[in-house]
């Protein structure tokens, strides 16, 4: 813990059925589902999901779940400690005022979200959705380029384009793309989303005709930020 830091824990309790120690060890895998629970609507991702977004912010969770005694979940986030006097309470009123204009940056636009990850597509589409964007996702990039080239001019705003893909990987379908014979398919922002982030990875994206590159895994900031330049955003 940094010493300017204060540490913050978030407590969620329930009284419901609890969980078996068995089940405790995967509850934050994907798909995960308990015995019992066929009849209770849900896929099992929400804690898998939950669990990305708290690693991505730096923090932890943990839960204890007695059999019959019910569930309680604990977050531990860790944020800067604030001077509260005047220049820092009006920088901070400047930050907040940001940060309310950048909370819905992306509304009305719709993104073409190309993983083959579901985890990752899903926890992609959450943090879209949280600045007001709509996504389209394809697990490969041969669908990539059907979705694309089946809709209507300027239907998308971006295509965020995973590069290990089964079928056809997001060098070839960004090529594909770029040649198809409408305007939109030239001028659209194509953005290489890998953990492949060498000088080299970032050289072949553009060579193929992407706009620029996110490295995995995921910086929200990097990601809204770029996202900012290629659509546009001010």
């Amino acid at each position: 813990m940094c010493p300017d830091a204060l540490r913050y824990r978030f407590t969620v309790s329930d009284t419901g059925v609890g969980m078996s120690e068995e089940f405790l060890m995967h509850i934050f895998d994907p798909f995960a589902r308990s015995d019992g629970t066929e009849r209770i609507e849900g896929t099992g991702l929400g804690l898998s999901i939950t669990k990305g977004l708290v690693d991505l912010m730096g923090g932890e969770i943990c839960v204890d779940s007695p059999p019959g005694k019910g569930s309680r979940f604990q977050v531990e986030l860790e944020f800067q400690h604030a001077d509260m006097d005047s220049d820092a309470v009006g920088a901070d009123r400047k930050v907040s005022e940001a940060g309310e204009a950048d909370a819905r940056i992306f509304v009305g636009m719709h993104f073409l979200v190309a993983e083959d990850n579901e985890i990752n597509a899903e926890i992609l589409c959450e943090l879209l959705a949280m600045y007001g964007a709509e996504t389209v996702v394809k697990e490969d990039g041969r669908q990539v380029v059907r979705a694309f080239r089946d809709a209507g001019p300027d239907t998308y705003d971006a295509i965020l384009m995973d590069i290990q893909m089964p079928e056809m990987n997001g060098y070839e379908a960004t090529r594909a793309i770029r040649r198809m014979e409408r305007e939109d398919a030239a001028g659209i922002p194509i953005i290489a989303m890998t953990a492949n982030a060498f000088a080299e990875d970032v050289k072949a994206a553009a060579d193929a005709g992407m706009n620029a590159h996110v490295a995995k895994p995921v910086d929200v900031d990097v990601l809204r930020r770029t996202l900012k330049e290629a659509v546009g955003v001010k």
